[in-house]
């Protein structure tokens, strides 16, 4: 895993369900998730290492809906970066305006903000170039 020398900000995770996936999201209930690439905006304002290595490692106790998702779903690509938490709606919103992503559940991720949705789906995985593009520096 790489660890960043910073320990609070915002991150991306690049997610992967090769097949689609019913998958219970806490009260959100059973969604049919197609296969396909996921782009998870989070935040931690602080300990953002140990926030990813819980991603990557998976948890018993869910207290976020990418909990339930990760289950299921592989994680390809992280990027972090060392902003304001408020940059995390922002890098949702350029992702969701990005052409051929669309939301598949609105809510998952974004029960503490106005945003319609924390994951977006696409088709095919984002390049590196789209990524950089979006997110907050």
């Amino acid at each position: 895993m790489e660890s960043y020398s910073f320990d609070s900000g915002i991150y991306l995770l690049e997610l992967f369900l090769y097949k689609p996936y019913q998958i219970e999201i806490g009260a959100l209930g059973k969604i049919t998730f197609p296969p396909g690439y996921y782009y998870y905006a989070g935040t931690a304002q602080k300990n953002l290492n140990a926030r990813l290595k819980r991603h990557q490692q998976g948890s018993e106790n869910k207290h976020w809906h990418i909990d339930y998702f990760l289950e299921e779903a592989i994680i390809k690509r992280i990027f972090a970066s060392p902003v304001e938490r408020e940059a995390e709606c922002q890098l949702a919103g350029s992702l969701k305006e990005l052409e051929d992503t669309e939301i598949i559940v609105s809510g998952l991720g974004s029960s503490d903000c106005s945003c319609e949705s924390h994951l977006i789906y696409a088709p095919e995985h984002l390049s590196e170039e789209e990524i950089e593009d979006v997110m907050p520096e």
